[in-house]
């Protein structure tokens, strides 16, 4: 009788076991589901990045979540200015998202923010930048330095032979060196002749150092504070960053300086054609650009970045 009684509810005593331990599993599972959280990265621009008042900035980021991430958030200094979501209604366990902004003055913290399905948010991926005033918007001056009311023109001949213009990749100059340029008639005043960069050619998210040909005609040595600024070459008063401002002194004569070395371009993309011009900041960090000595306006030097 016991024998038959076993083998009659055997069956259904396994069936019920199994049944609660996977509502036990299931259980488990949505816990699991609703504790995680998604991972958010910003890929592009990196902490520090430097960029003028009115650019557009372009915030690159990528969401990962196995449950699918159904949409991010773009924060400017913790206020939400975008929402991006997939294509999929029902998210995406990778999403990769570029989300513009328009540059204000000033440091600002940009932070991305991804929600899954589940309702669950990530820890905000941060990074600080600083938008510059802008000088795009700038006329070209029609004067670079104070002459003196009937100031005579002065001729110089240097003697010194010419400057090799192709330095070695792994050459870092970061003092002025001297050099020569052909005769040059100009008033007293610092002027610029040329810019050049290294590398010629650079590619996308290296960086680039410019180096300036500077002719200092006043016969003493001049402080300046100044830098390289980009702009678009088919809408040359768009600006497109510029580099971190250096206090030099320039010597009497010719001399070339380098650059700050943190400029770069970032992110995927086509061939990217620059103008890069030299400025000066006065006392109210105002640019204005240095000009040639003939005053014809500054000098320029056009380039490509590829990928």
């Amino acid at each position: 009788m016991r024998t038959r009684f076993f083998r009659t509810f055997l069956p259904w005593m396994l069936l019920a076991s199994v049944s609660a331990l996977a509502c036990n599993v299931s259980s488990l599972t949505s816990l699991v589901d609703i504790g995680s959280k998604p991972q958010v990265t910003i890929q592009s621009p990196v902490a520090g990045t430097q960029f003028s008042e009115g650019d557009n900035v372009s915030i690159q980021s990528v969401s990962t979540d196995p449950g699918g991430i159904v949409r991010v958030e773009l924060l400017v200094d913790g206020t939400v200015v975008r929402t991006d979501a997939p294509p999929i209604a029902q998210g995406q366990t990778s999403f990769t998202v570029i989300q513009p902004w328009k540059a204000t003055l000033g440091t600002h913290t940009l932070s991305v923010r991804a929600y899954n399905a589940s309702g669950g948010a990530s820890d905000p991926a941060l990074v600080t930048i600083t938008v510059n005033p802008s000088t795009a918007a700038l006329p070209t001056p029609t004067t670079q330095a104070v002459l003196p009311l009937g100031a005579p023109t002065l001729s110089l001949t240097p003697t010194l032979g010419p400057f090799d213009a192709t330095p070695a990749a792994t050459e870092t100059r970061q003092t002025p060196r001297a050099t020569a340029t052909p005769k040059i008639n100009a008033p007293p005043g610092v002027w610029a002749t040329s810019i050049r960069l290294d590398p010629p050619a650079p590619k996308r998210g290296q960086f680039v150092t410019f180096y300036v040909t500077f002719f200092n005609n006043t016969g003493a040595p001049a402080s300046y504070q100044w830098r390289i600024r980009l702009f678009y070459a088919d809408t040359p008063t768009r600006g497109f960053g510029d580099t971190m401002p250096l206090s030099s002194t320039f010597p009497a004569g010719v001399t070339e300086m380098a650059s700050a070395n943190n400029w770069r371009v970032f992110g995927p993309g086509n061939c990217l054609s620059l103008i890069a011009r030299v400025f000066w900041l006065d006392a109210n960090k105002n640019a204005v650009e240095f000009l040639k000595p003939d005053q014809s306006g500054g000098p320029a030097a056009q380039f490509q970045v590829c990928p």
